[in-house]
């Protein structure tokens, strides 16, 4: 009997394997109360870890105690201080609101204080210079710097091309709508050629949108669709996107921020290999919200959800669940049609759950690439989401790309090496999910596909060869975070991530607002 309670206590103490065969243990979960109803049912409960007693403690031991919390009394005290005032490293490690994102310095001090590592690590941080921090961000860093970069959603390897696409920031517009302290940031990325995807998401979620619009150039000249872009010079699509803007502010339900970038590249074929991640990155800079919305210029939110989001009760619930590392599964489905009448479903769709539902029983509607590539959101279980109005954990597998809300402070910088077509969201929801981020659904929120024209992205990424590249960056990666040492490439340096550390995104807003 002493055998078996003893094999039993054991195992409580032993770790859990994952799917991915990490050892995890349970984590801090919310509160039960947000399943008793369907308003509030973001998020499954999770098993709390079991916390001892300490009965029949000596003195001895209560002393240890007693002198190990005054210890991290202090330690908290010491780390509030240094995140409130700039220290040598030059500037604010966290800013000066709360949902503001530390960069790369701010992540590790903040690490070294709440994992109750030594001083020496916390004299290391504090002895170094910029430059010196800099210098493990350079291509060719392991990730095993003293901080362990590969910890830390805010830290990268700035590259230098042909590594990575060099994207050049020509004009900023911001809404002039007034923002709320219940705004998500939709964060994505498109085409100039595509600006009527993003007016469509634009009329169907009324919060922030912050987008990355991309023009490529070849000696000197635009390559595009457009007819009236074809060949003109970097300045002409100021006006087009001007225009655009403006009919936004008036006529959408967003609150549109947009960044205008353009990429020289060599030669008419390389045009085809558009640069996802970079853009992703442009876009997420550009957003200052706490929780973000990630998701592809073609993808349609159904109208209710920003609307529940502004509701300050419901937010606070997102917000609670999502500050446990969770990130949100919006079901991603697509149209059966690819044609005008796809377009006209997915509208339908949008409107809402019940909808949605007739569409899908109908046969009008499939869960996304379902047909092709289920790995993607076979995870999801679009099936058991219509059954179930609460919330269920989504267990990661390889290959699992969905859409998420997530905190923005935890979410990694996107590989700038990934470009063209394939492997680019991938890569990064294996890293996010490395980075311990967990899964679950919510019976409030969806996204639909509207069908629209096959980009040459696929073709390019295919015909050049670019494809074994890419397989190969992609093998390479996963080995790197199965190892903990993965760490994105950006063409930037990291301490960007900071909305107060804009570096050339700062002067541009001025020399915008000035215009």
């Amino acid at each position: 009997m002493a055998a078996l309670e003893s094999a039993r206590s054991a195992a409580r103490r032993s770790p859990s394997a994952d799917l991915e065969g990490r050892a995890s243990y349970p984590r801090r979960s919310p509160s039960a109360h947000l399943l008793r109803d369907l308003g509030g049912s973001f998020v499954v409960p999770m098993e709390r870890p079991p916390v001892g007693k300490g009965k029949g403690a000596g003195p001895r031991q209560r002393s240890r105690h007693v002198a190990l919390s005054a210890l991290f009394m202090l330690c908290c005290t010491l780390a509030a201080f240094l995140f409130r005032y700039h220290t040598a490293l030059g500037g604010g490690l966290m800013g000066s609101k709360q949902q503001a994102v530390g960069g790369a310095a701010g992540a590790a001090a903040a690490a070294v204080f709440l994992s109750g590592d030594s001083g020496a690590g916390v004299s290391t941080l504090a002895g170094m210079s910029a430059a010196e921090l800099s210098q493990l961000l350079t291509p060719g860093s392991s990730g095993r710097g003293p901080f362990d970069l590969a910890k830390y959603p805010g830290f990268c390897r700035k590259m230098r091309p042909p590594n990575v696409p060099v994207l050049t920031v020509q004009r900023m517009w911001l809404s002039n709508r007034q923002r709320n302290a219940t705004d998500v940031s939709l964060v994505t990325q498109l085409s100039v050629d595509r600006l009527y995807m993003l007016e469509a998401q634009c009329g169907s979620w009324g919060s922030i949108i912050s987008a990355s619009v991309h023009v490529p150039l070849v000696q000197g000249r635009i390559v595009s669709e457009l007819p009236e872009l074809a060949g003109k010079d970097a300045a002409t699509p100021l006006e087009l996107i001007s225009d655009f803007h403006e009919r936004m502010e008036k006529r959408g339900r967003c609150k549109l921020d947009l960044v205008y970038v353009t990429e020289e590249v060599g030669t008419i074929e390389q045009v085809g290999l558009y640069p996802v991640n970079a853009l992703r990155n442009k876009a997420l800079q550009l957003s200052q919200t706490e929780i973000v919305l990630l998701l592809d210029a073609d993808f349609l939110p159904n109208r209710a959800l920003s609307d529940m989001i502004h509701d300050q009760r419901m937010y606070d619930q997102l917000r609670r669940v999502t500050g446990y590392r969770q990130g949100i599964v919006l079901p991603a489905f697509e149209t059966i049609d690819d044609g005008e009448e796809g377009k006209s479903t997915a509208l339908k769709a949008i409107k809402s759950r019940d909808v949605l539902h007739e569409l899908f029983k109908r046969g009008e509607l499939r869960g996304f690439h379902m047909d092709h590539y289920n790995r993607g959101h076979r995870a999801t279980d679009h099936s058991r989401w219509f059954e179930t109005n609460i919330s269920y954990r989504i267990p990661y597998e390889e290959g699992f790309e969905p859409y998420v809300l997530v905190q923005r402070r935890f979410v990694p910088w996107y590989d700038e090496r990934f470009k063209g077509y394939r492997k680019n969201k991938v890569v990064h929801l294996m890293h996010m999910f490395r980075l311990g981020l967990e899964f679950a659904s919510t019976p409030h929120g969806y996204v639909v596909h509207s069908p629209h024209p096959v980009a040459n992205s696929w073709n390019t990424t295919q015909a050049t060869g670019f494809w074994y590249k890419l397989k190969k960056l992609y093998a390479d990666s996963r080995e790197d975070m199965a190892a903990s040492t993965f760490v994105p490439a950006t063409s930037f340096n990291c301490d960007s991530r900071e909305p107060e550390r804009w570096s050339f995104y700062l002067r541009r807003l001025r020399w915008s607002l000035s215009a």
